[in-house]
């Protein structure tokens, strides 16, 4: 990387009568300290997570998933959905899980290396952060906001979680090509040789992870908002040459995507989201907005998991949505008075939208409501508008010669200082699972995926009175969800307690009507409890209804079967009952 020049000129100065080329400016001698600074607070922030085992996630994408455990041809992974077939298939992130495998067999399953890797990522992506932003503000702000990157807190999930690696190489892929951009553009024109680096970042980064999708449009918002060399519609008429590759690559994933997946998202919507259309899931999103504000500004609280009941979402008009929508119409209002004023202060915004765009569920619905390893990215957009903040306070103080002026170092080394101690101690958090998911209900007791979770990992250690009691409590905190039911109900029904299992299967099915297994598991339930009429007449309902025709066949032989040897066959079936097992097969 070439270090931007100190106190390099603010990208919004009109170059309306520079040359073709402008020089390149000197470079800042200090760059190379400065960024060392920013890797080591990087590192101090994220070190403690070298002790980290696998967590959460990392056992179903990483040790039980037989596909990360050899090389295979590169083909192959372009097949193949991120997540496990056993687990659900979703997701679509071929190049991760290559990245995944030569971890695995380096190591010989360590998670030492793979841990390695993630704290490596994120010093590199904080150097990414101060060198990309260098380009646009002076370097003492590029610094302040990539220092300040380097320590948030809300970073721990994606660093010290193993599979939040896609996070970092993302980010790191992403930073990298808007810096190329950015460079070309401070000295004038893009080069071609850049264009074609972009190009390939690209390719490589949307194969990595989906979120890298937005790299066209914040090139678009960083030629629109930053520069003046030109009228905008002939600066972005120029930038088309490198945008349609960019489109072309994006169109081509997303086709491939829909035949690995099926579908463009490819993701299980989060419960809160499960058949809400765009309006309803964007007025439960309203609700989450104010929780990206705390999380950029004041991340002292952290959670594994965002949902009802810690955050309460609703898809109709509500009281509580309040907060949400005034805070969103103050950043848009922000960023249209930072467009001409400060249009540094623009393009951050512009960067924290466009970053958190794809796991907004307005235009389509995630996994998730918020994930704070989805915010690393957005956060890059977020640390700029601060640091341009406080140092337009720094200037002011200073100009008026204010006995506060030291406030603002002050402030901000108290921040570095916080971050360091709050990330490291929060690493600790993703040690391995069963204390992870304990601590996931210790924190957030009305979080009903917590209890959710801590469920299925009691029973996965035959703690099942446990297991039942915290499944019990997500159900009371989340009564409307159908899962919970059903894992339970199944859970019964492998103990022969039938007659609580078909209550819950009842349940689920009046929550999801098209829940065919649970009406198969209320059908083979009927028949353990030797209600034979009313197992053949659940089967033939589901017949009607066009549901699995084989199974349910086979439930109404073994229920005429009983039914027959205990001389209560209904009269009006026997005799065709009688004729067809007599018939040959």
């Amino acid at each position: 990387m070439t270090a931007p020049a100190a106190g390099a000129a603010p990208a919004d100065r009109s170059l309306a009568d520079a040359p073709a080329r402008r020089a390149a400016p000197l470079p800042d001698p200090r760059w190379g300290v400065l960024a060392l600074a920013v890797a080591l607070l990087a590192l101090a922030a994220s070190a403690t997570s070298l002790r980290n085992g696998f967590t959460y996630d990392d056992r179903w994408i990483i040790v039980e998933n037989g596909r990360v455990h050899e090389l295979r041809a590169l083909w192959r992974y372009f097949e193949e959905s991120y997540w496990p077939m056993k687990n659900g298939a979703g997701l679509y992130r071929p190049l991760v899980i290559v990245a995944y495998t030569l971890q695995w067999l380096v190591g010989g399953g360590s998670p030492l290396v793979f841990h390695l890797v993630n704290v490596a990522l994120a010093a590199a992506c904080a150097v990414a952060v101060f060198w990309t932003l260098g380009f646009v503000v002076p370097t003492r702000v590029a610094w302040v906001a990539a220092a300040l990157f380097a320590v948030h807190p809300v970073h721990v999930e994606a660093v010290a979680n193993v599979v939040g690696q896609a996070e970092l190489w993302a980010a790191l892929i992403l930073l990298s090509a808007v810096g190329l951009y950015l460079r070309d553009r401070r000295e004038g024109p893009m080069r071609r040789q850049t264009g074609v680096a972009i190009v390939a970042l690209f390719l490589v980064g949307i194969f990595t992870k989906e979120h890298v999708i937005v790299l066209p449009a914040l090139l678009l918002a960083a030629e629109v908002l930053l520069y003046r060399d030109g009228p905008v519609l002939q600066r972005v008429r120029r930038l088309r040459l490198l945008l349609w590759p960019l489109v072309a690559i994006a169109a081509a994933f997303v086709a491939l995507r829909v035949q690995v997946l099926g579908a463009v998202g490819g993701d299980v919507p989060h419960p809160s989201l499960l058949h809400k259309d765009m309006i309803e899931r964007a007025l439960i999103m309203l609700n989450v907005i104010p929780e990206y504000g705390r999380l950029m500004l004041a991340p002292v609280r952290l959670y594994a998991d965002y949902s009802p009941r810690q955050l309460d979402v609703f898809a109709t008009l509500h009281p509580s949505h309040l907060a949400g929508l005034l805070l969103l119409l103050s950043t848009a209002a922000l960023f249209v008075l930072s467009v001409r004023r400060a249009p540094v202060v623009a393009f951050g915004v512009a960067w924290f939208a466009l970053a958190v765009a794809p796991v907004s569920n307005v235009l389509l619905a995630t996994g998730i409501l918020l994930a704070e390893r989805t915010l690393y990215l957005p956060s890059v957009g977020a640390m700029l508008v601060v640091a341009v903040g406080l140092d337009a306070l720094r200037a002011r103080l200073r100009d008026t010669r204010s006995p506060w002026r030291p406030l603002v170092p002050i402030a901000v080394v108290g921040a570095l200082a916080f971050g360091v101690v709050r990330s490291a101690d929060r690493n600790a958090f993703w040690h391995d699972t069963d204390s992870a998911f304990e601590l996931m209900v210790e924190e957030s007791p009305l979080n009903f995926k917590a209890h959710y979770a801590l469920g299925g990992q009691y029973f996965q250690r035959n703690r099942f009175r446990e297991g039942e009691e915290q499944w019990r409590m997500a159900i009371a905190l989340m009564p409307n969800y159908h899962a919970v039911y059903m894992d339970l109900a199944h859970r019964y029904r492998q103990a022969h307690l039938c007659g609580a299992a078909i209550p819950l299967y009842q349940k689920a099915l009046s929550l999801e009507p098209e829940l065919a297994i649970a009406t198969v598991s209320i059908a083979a339930c009927q028949l353990e409890l030797a209600q034979w009429r009313w197992a053949r007449t659940t089967a033939r309902v589901a017949i009607a209804d066009g549901m699995y025709k084989r199974a349910f066949r086979y439930i109404i032989e073994r229920a005429d079967s009983a039914l027959v040897a205990n001389d209560s066959l209904d009269p009006t079936i026997a005799p065709r009952w009688l004729e067809r097992r007599r018939s040959p097969r």
